[in-house]
């Protein structure tokens, strides 16, 4: 049994290095190789410092191993947050829970009594990573990152989550062989799934630009458009349908009487956006920039312009506002007013990414 383990291991670790390696070769982003490259080293150290046989290694090299080791929690979590959201600034408040649960692995080597903290914390990261993996399909408008996420969370998350929540109860002993092979299996498993999703490089599956005006976009993925549906969806754009409050992709199918998966593709792949929620943002940020700066509105509050275009809170609107323009409502209104934007800028201050 433990030169089976072995045997796995060796297994897993030889495609993790090889799938990191091809990916450099890959059309995706920068921080997809990587975000691959990261898990496909610390899951590597893993399985190579909790073997079942105890490997005869140097104990610079094995002191060098436990500290790549204990940065799986924080590579996982790289990984998946890169993969299924898009916008930069809502992935760090996962990296930094992630890269706290990394610290608490790494500190229990020196501390033996860390090790029922950093336990729970892992069960919690995964579990979360799971939640996220499966909710948001709900703003994905990437048709192959929405067929990709249930086993995509089972599959990464869902595995660290049950060796750690079995390490947890109990169930799983730390130095039994039981959890070895399960560790070995598991992620050599893993690693050959997602090794075959990975390896069909899709530009799609990854963050990208996702800012181009429509015309572009339109002449870019003109091949994948439904003509009739991207009218039918203008339309309803131009008639205002944005400004509805909690609108979701499901209701917008519903008025426009097509099946949702018709709609995402429309939005995704003829419009060029990867996110519904960016996709409904976009129209109302333009019309909260125009009473930003129209002389009529300017004793109307912030807040108040927020509910006119559709925003719940003022808290949701003012993150989407920087997120497109750089600025806060305030401050654009402010810069506004100072006369520092040209006309083109008031006109279109998206198009003109300030920043």
């Amino acid at each position: 049994m433990i030169y089976l383990d072995l045997a796995l291991r060796g297994g897993a670790v030889t495609i993790l290095m090889l799938l990191a390696l091809l990916l450099w070769r890959a059309p995706i982003s920068l921080e997809g190789r990587l975000s691959v490259s990261a898990l496909a080293l610390s899951e590597s150290a893993f399985l190579i410092t909790t073997a079942a046989l105890p490997l005869d290694l140097h104990p610079a090299l094995l002191s060098n191993l436990t500290l790549i080791a204990s940065l799986t929690p924080a590579a996982i979590t790289w990984l998946i947050v890169t993969i299924f959201i898009d916008a930069p600034g809502q992935r760090w408040p996962w990296l930094v829970a992630s890269l706290a649960a990394s610290i608490a692995f790494y500190a229990h080597e020196a501390f033996p009594g860390l090790f029922s903290v950093c336990l729970p914390m892992s069960v919690v990261l995964y579990g979360a990573l799971v939640i996220l993996s499966l909710w948001s399909t709900r703003d994905d408008l990437v048709e192959c990152r929405c067929r990709a996420r249930p086993w995509f969370a089972a599959a990464i998350a869902g595995l660290a989550l049950f060796l750690t929540a079995g390490q947890a109860t109990g169930l799983l002993q730390e130095d039994g062989i039981i959890l070895a092979l399960l560790q070995a299996v598991g992620t050599l498993v893993v690693s050959l799934a997602f090794a075959v999703w990975l390896l069909r490089p899709d530009a799609n599956r990854w963050p990208g630009e996702t800012s181009p005006d429509i015309d572009s976009r339109l002449a870019i993925h003109d091949e994948f458009a439904d003509p009739a549906l991207i009218a039918g969806i203008q339309s309803a754009m131009t008639a205002g349908i944005w400004r509805e409050e909690g609108l979701t992709i499901g209701a917008l199918a519903g008025k426009l009487a097509v099946p949702e998966h018709r709609l995402r593709r429309a939005i995704n792949q003829g419009l060029g956006y990867r996110n519904f929620s960016n996709f409904i943002n976009r129209a109302r940020i333009e019309a909260a920039c125009t009473a930003l700066t129209d002389p009529a509105q300017m004793n109307a509050t912030v807040l108040e312009i927020a509910y006119e275009v559709g925003f719940a809170s003022v808290g949701p609107f003012n993150r989407a506002f920087r997120a497109e323009t750089g600025y806060s409502p305030t401050e654009y209104r402010h810069t506004v007013q100072s006369g520092a934007f040209t006309d083109s800028e008031k006109s279109s201050p998206i198009a003109a990414n300030l920043h």
